[in-house]
């Protein structure tokens, strides 16, 4: 299947780029550097005007919302609504056969209790609630559409120098750790999110590809690891003080009575050749973030 990828430089995208490969897929990168052969910005109003559909089977939206987008009240819309409306629109008439997007659990509101994949979205902020109006737009573009939502996703970054995505706490709880001793937490840290390697969401991107195309269909990408942001922090330090050779203390208001935890209901019952490696991940951030700041 020749399958194009909106954004496969980000940390889901190398993830599902490498996975689809490794299924026998060919991948067609579009994104926003130039180097990539196909030049698509939503940030721009008429993005994907010019795509040229022609031989591709599938596509993957994996340049969806961040947190930095969605504080912006007229670029979040115009990715996450009008560019990708027009991206689709072109797909249909194009007659592509189905898309997937790659959306966030936090679309669900608050991630506590057991979550299936039919509980009704609530979402709380600018960002959840993005994610799911791209959602919509997928469901109502006439394409068979497949929705994918995950919680805290990590990957190594492709340039640490161009990455930007350090409130992620995957991110910036390592780089905290190397560039400060102390990782600091906004919060009492009691409420649970679910981990993700990015290589694992790509092999359910690649195993949602392989079953035939539904109208609309959403599922829950699940990690292996589910924990307290105040474990998650415990966790980097302990990391931390193996790979850095000092401690790192860990600055966090008292704990409070913690929600009910997180369990998230997948469809996906598959296990995978890309086992979830956090503490890998984790280590290698460090010892990076280190060498950088060493160098």
């Amino acid at each position: 299947m020749r399958v194009a990828l909106l954004g496969a430089t980000g940390i889901a995208g190398q993830g599902i780029a490498a996975a689809l490969a490794a299924a026998g897929h060919q991948v067609v990168a579009w994104g926003r550097r130039e180097k990539l052969g196909r030049h698509i910005d939503l940030a721009q109003a008429g993005a994907g005007m010019g795509i040229d559909w022609r031989g591709i089977d599938a596509l993957i939206h994996a340049a969806g919302i961040t947190d930095e987008t969605a504080r912006d009240p007229e670029l979040g819309p115009r990715i996450a609504i009008e560019s990708w409306r027009t991206v689709l629109d072109a797909a249909k008439r194009a007659g592509l056969a189905r898309a997937i997007y790659i959306s966030s659990a936090h679309v669900y509101g608050p991630l506590e209790g057991a979550i299936e994949e039919d509980a009704f979205p609530k979402p709380a902020n600018d960002y959840a609630r993005l994610h799911l109006a791209a959602e919509q737009v997928l469901r109502s573009s006439g394409i068979a559409g497949d929705t994918i939502r995950a919680c805290n996703l990590y990957g190594r970054p492709a340039d640490l120098k161009r990455f930007q995505r350090w409130a992620l706490i995957p991110y910036g709880f390592p780089r905290e750790a190397v560039e400060t001793g102390k990782i600091v937490l906004k919060s009492p840290g009691v409420q649970q999110r679910n981990f993700l390697a990015a290589r694992r969401l790509g092999e359910i991107v690649a195993a949602t590809l392989a079953q035939p195309p539904a109208p609309w269909r959403v599922r829950n990408a699940v990690g292996r690891d589910t924990m307290t942001i105040r474990e998650f922090a415990a966790r980097v330090a302990g990391i931390a003080r193996i790979v850095l050779g000092r401690e790192i203390a860990i600055d966090a208001p008292p704990p409070i009575p913690a929600p009910p935890a997180l369990s998230l209901g997948t469809s996906w019952g598959g296990t995978g050749a890309a086992q979830d490696d956090l503490d890998g991940f984790l280590s290698g951030m460090l010892e990076t973030l280190a060498a950088e700041r060493d160098g």
